[in-house]
């Protein structure tokens, strides 16, 4: 059961900012730095971070739009409608119509499971949060 319903940061979210900087610190940081091919910092990683760093900016356009009724934290089907769109844009649309990108199956299950755990965390982290509290 989700936790109760609390207002969402959108771009003042900790797990936006968390992510957001843990892709700025891979992509400026460490990526320039690493003397060996890594698949996890060269790929998979900033993969990881698509949900928690796109979806805040598209429910803000959404909620200013009117198209979102509140400022409740992520729904599990919002974030599995864009991850279902960004996964056929990326890996379809982008390496077919484009011929743009590399159509990595691993990249999928990089988005989904940063979505899972984004998901995760802003649904459950505040209940942690208030229960550790207490």
């Amino acid at each position: 059961m989700p936790a109760e319903r609390v207002g969402f940061g959108y771009y003042r979210d900790p797990v936006f900012l968390l992510s957001l900087g843990a892709y700025f610190l891979n992509r400026e940081v460490i990526k320039p730095h690493l003397h060996h091919y890594s698949p996890l910092f060269n790929g998979h990683f900033n993969d990881c971070l698509l949900v928690p760093v796109a979806l805040p900016f598209f429910l803000l356009v959404y909620r200013w739009l009117g198209l979102r009724p509140d400022d409740a934290p992520p729904r599990f089907w919002e974030v599995a409608a864009h991850l279902a769109v960004w996964c056929v844009f990326f890996k379809w649309f982008g390496p077919v119509v484009l011929h743009q990108g590399v159509a990595d199956p691993i990249d999928l299950a990089c988005y989904s499971g940063g979505g899972v755990v984004a998901w995760l965390f802003w649904n459950y982290g505040p209940r942690l949060r208030r229960r550790a509290a207490t």
